[in-house]
């Protein structure tokens, strides 16, 4: 991929995991063990970005790879580097080497926090549909969040968003639209 960004080291999971559960409110974020299993699945994969001599996980983007779009599930950089411009680099070395259209869900824009990570992806060359669902509860506690998607370098069209949505409930949700 890109020198700044490397399929994680299984050994820096227990780290990734520490800047997930930071980064995440627990209804998006997995068992960590349920995490974990993911490393086997062919269609995912953690790109990390280490400091430059390797030795510190400054942040992750976790992907889902379909035959006609990449979906990125979760993005973080570490609390402590937040502000910094890494979490613009991460991205912009990652659409650099996509090679199809990228997908990724947003929370609705009705909170700060919500409209500015919008903003971020805004920047980043993404844009925003009118298009979205309610995440299945990756924990079962019931809770529940209402997303939007954004896809990069085009918009989503309506059977696009069928189409990709029933594709990510299915591999990424394991659920059946």
């Amino acid at each position: 991929m890109n020198q700044n960004l490397q399929p994680l080291r299984h050994e820096d999971f227990d780290l990734f995991f520490q800047i997930m559960e930071q980064s995440f409110p627990s209804v998006e974020v997995r068992p960590r063990d349920h995490e974990y299993d993911l490393l086997n699945e062919d269609a995912f994969t953690l790109w990390a970005r280490y400091d430059a001599a390797k030795r510190f996980l400054e942040g992750f983007i976790a992907e889902w790879a379909f035959r006609d779009f990449l979906f990125i599930e979760h993005f973080a950089v570490a609390p402590k580097l937040r502000g910094k411009g890494i979490g613009g680099q991460m991205l912009k070395a990652y659409l650099r080497q996509a090679d199809r259209p990228v997908l990724l869900e947003v929370e609705e824009p009705e909170m700060e926090l919500a409209e500015r990570r919008i903003q971020f992806y805004r920047r980043n060359g993404f844009m925003l549909s009118s298009f979205g669902y309610v995440q299945p509860d990756l924990r079962r506690t019931g809770d529940r969040v209402r997303l939007r998607l954004m896809q990069y370098p085009q918009a989503l069209s309506e059977s696009e968003f069928q189409q990709r949505k029933a594709a990510i409930f299915r591999l990424v949700y394991k659920r059946v639209m």
